[in-house]
């Protein structure tokens, strides 16, 4: 077979990539560094523009407080390179038009782009998508939606920073108090 010919078609290293993947191997995440737009190889799927959008979404949706953020995850480039490697042209197309929805909820609100908005005006155009996407019961917000969430809490930085890892729990208690155990357990 030529190299012409085997071009397209998945290696053994991108099986096992995917492999590990599937089995939820948070480590297989944190190959995925974020990258400033601005100089970036945002790779195919998204233009630079749509990667700081993408960028600054993902961090309006999962901000860094006591714990770090999307941005510190690498989710943006979680999505680029899932959307890149393994998502059909369908999910691309649909992960596009919602930015452009954010996009566009942003300018008709606000009258500016999502990028120039303080901070709060981001959180209530999101909260405004979000309201409208899940009234329509939208498949491709939720699917957005999804893939930002797995993307941080498969993360390194989202199983071991955001949720507590306890390789040997203690005792069986049915029910307790959330302030007692401060978070949610990873799996």
């Amino acid at each position: 077979m030529s190299v012409s010919e085997n071009q397209g078609k998945l290696n053994r290293r991108e099986l096992l990539l995917g492999a590990v993947f599937l089995a939820g191997g948070a480590a297989a995440l944190t190959r995925f560094a974020r990258h400033s737009a601005a100089g970036a190889d945002v790779g195919p799927v998204f233009s630079p523009d749509q990667f700081a959008l993408l960028e600054q979404v993902a961090d309006t949706m999962i901000p860094a407080t006591d714990t770090p953020g999307a941005l510190d995850a690498g989710v943006p480039a979680f999505l680029r390179d899932m959307l890149a490697n393994w998502g059909s042209p369908q999910s691309h197309a649909q992960i596009l038009a919602v930015l452009d929805s954010i996009e566009k909820q942003a300018w008709s609100r606000f009258g500016a782009a999502f990028l120039a908005l303080p901070g709060e005006r981001k959180l209530e155009v999101m909260r405004n998508v979000d309201a409208d996407a899940l009234a329509r019961q939208d498949p491709a917000y939720g699917k957005f939606k999804w893939l930002v969430l797995v993307g941080y809490y498969q993360s390194e930085i989202g199983a071991t920073q955001e949720l507590r890892y306890e390789l040997v729990p203690g005792a069986w208690r049915a029910c307790l108090p959330l302030a007692e155990v401060g978070r949610a357990s990873a799996v």
